[in-house]
C-alpha cells in the first residue's frame, strides 16, 4: 500500500459524506418545505431515535400526531412493545414511529409503561402544517 493511500481514502470518504449530507438537506428543503419530527422525551431516557421521515412521504404533505405507549424492561432499560395509543392518521408514519421508538433505551430500573407523543409535521409556504387540534 501507498503511504499516502490512506490519507486520500479518508479525505474522499470525508468529501463522499459531505456531499450526501448536503444532497439530504437539499432535499427536504427542496420545494420550500422543512420536514420535523418531535416527540415527547420521558424521564429516564438515555437513547432516543428521532423517527424518519422520508422525503417522498414528504412531498405529499403526509403529517401527523400519535401517541405510543412503551413497555420498559425495568431490568437493562430496553424498550420490550410498542402499543399504538392513538394513530397518526398514516399507517408509514405509526410504522416510522414504533420501528424508532424499540430503539429507545432507559436507565434500568425505569418502571413503565411511558406514553410517548409523536409528531410528523412540515413547515413550508409560509404555514406549519399540522394535524389535529393546535391546543
Amino acid at each position: 500500500m501507498f503511504p499516502g493511500h490512506s490519507f486520500k481514502v479518508v479525505v474522499v470518504s470525508f468529501i463522499a459524506l459531505l456531499a450526501g449530507l448536503s444532497s439530504a438537506y437539499a432535499q427536504r428543503h427542496q420545494h420550500g418545505l422543512v420536514a420535523e419530527v418531535n416527540t415527547g422525551t420521558p424521564p429516564g431516557l438515555i437513547k432516543k431515535v428521532t423517527p424518519e421521515y422520508p422525503y417522498p412521504i414528504v412531498l405529499r404533505h403526509v403529517s401527523g400526531r400519535g401517541s405510543f405507549r412503551l413497555s420498559i424492561n425495568s431490568g437493562n432499560g430496553e424498550v420490550d412493545e410498542v402499543k399504538i395509543v392513538s394513530r397518526t392518521g398514516y399507517k408509514v408514519l405509526d410504522e416510522l414511529a414504533v420501528k424508532a421508538l424499540l430503539q429507545w433505551r432507559f436507565q434500568p430500573g425505569t418502571r413503565g409503561p411511558v406514553v410517548v407523543p409523536v409528531e410528523f409535521y412540515i413547515r413550508g409556504g409560509g404555514r406549519v402544517l399540522h394535524s389535529g387540534d393546535s391546543g
